[in-house]
């Protein structure tokens, strides 16, 4: 942990030494995504200013468009704004090898842009098709798990070229979800993973034992809570990931299932320094919605865990 001074801003600073958390704040907060007919999207002005009035001064970089495609304008908006970006995500599909030159140009364009605007880690995620809505397969053959895991390697070495790291993230209804996938990309490769809780939990994983398993390989870890029943519902597919996103899925942090407090306790057992990053993804159904308080909640709750 390191200290600084800044003004009081948000209700989580006074004038004066400050703690300053690896905590950053990811757009989806605000009810950002690429999604076809997510919700209302607020402006990145608006997100970029709340998130430098609440947060710790870092931020991903969201989903493409929500800044600009251009470094050096995106640049000058963060610096307006005194905000750094962490890390950003791609999706990508790693498990078909006649399309494998297309999806690592499309890495390798981002991951130059990331690098421009000072990110350290590109998050990759394994989606089974680009069709929105695809379902994911039940498991993958041998086959397709040896295209992924030797397309995630030429991941990693785009990736240095841009002075990046790379954190797989295990999502729901991706291509590598649960313990078993998550064992089977340790074992067949050497790049690290993002944690996000809640997809842990939505896939029936107990993000404590994950953390055990994946212990030496965390690059990037995605704070989270949610509706332990809603989970139990888009995991059974009784319902929709969007909708149950639309019925608060996401839980400000200490007010859902996840026992947030016991997850942190283990990733410091687990001498986890890297960065964190708030990640509950909202869907917002009009210009009203005011999504600043639940992230408020998570940060008043949250911050004290990460001393």
């Amino acid at each position: 942990m390191v200290t600084r001074r800044v003004p009081g801003i948000g209700g989580f600073g006074r004038r004066g030494t400050r703690a300053v958390h690896r905590l950053a704040l990811s757009p989806a907060c605000w009810g950002i995504s690429e999604a076809h007919d997510w919700g209302h999207q607020i402006d990145a002005e608006r997100v970029l200013s709340e998130a430098a009035a609440v947060g710790e001064g870092a931020i991903t970089a969201g989903p493409p468009g929500f800044l600009p495609d251009r470094s050096d304008q995106a640049k000058k908006l963060l610096r307006r704004h005194r905000l750094q970006v962490v890390s950003g995500q791609v999706h990508a599909i790693l498990h078909h090898n006649d399309i494998r030159g297309p999806e690592l140009a499309h890495i390798d364009g981002h991951a130059h842009w990331l690098s421009a605007i000072g990110a350290e880690t590109l998050v990759l995620s394994a989606i089974p098709e680009r069709t929105p809505g695809a379902s994911r397969a039940d498991s993958l053959s041998n086959a397709e798990w040896a295209h992924l895991l030797h397309l995630i390697g030429s991941v990693e070495h785009v990736c240095a070229r841009h002075k990046l790291k790379v954190a797989v993230q295990p999502r729901f209804g991706s291509t590598i979800q649960g313990p078993e996938e998550i064992e089977r990309l340790l074992v067949g490769s050497e790049a690290g993973v993002c944690l996000d809780i809640a997809h842990l939990v939505i896939a029936g994983a107990d993000p404590v034992e994950v953390i055990e398993l994946t212990a030496g390989r965390i690059q990037h870890v995605h704070l989270n809570d949610v509706d332990l029943d809603l989970a139990r519902r888009v995991r059974d597919h009784s319902l929709g990931y969007k909708d149950a996103v639309a019925r608060n899925l996401y839980k400000p942090i200490g007010e859902g299932g996840a026992n947030v407090t016991r997850i942190t306790e283990a990733l410091r057992a687990a001498k986890y320094r890297g960065w964190y990053t708030l990640e509950q993804e909202a869907r917002l159904a009009s210009a009203d919605d005011r999504p600043l308080g639940r992230i408020s909640r998570s940060l008043e709750f949250v911050l004290p865990l990460l001393f």
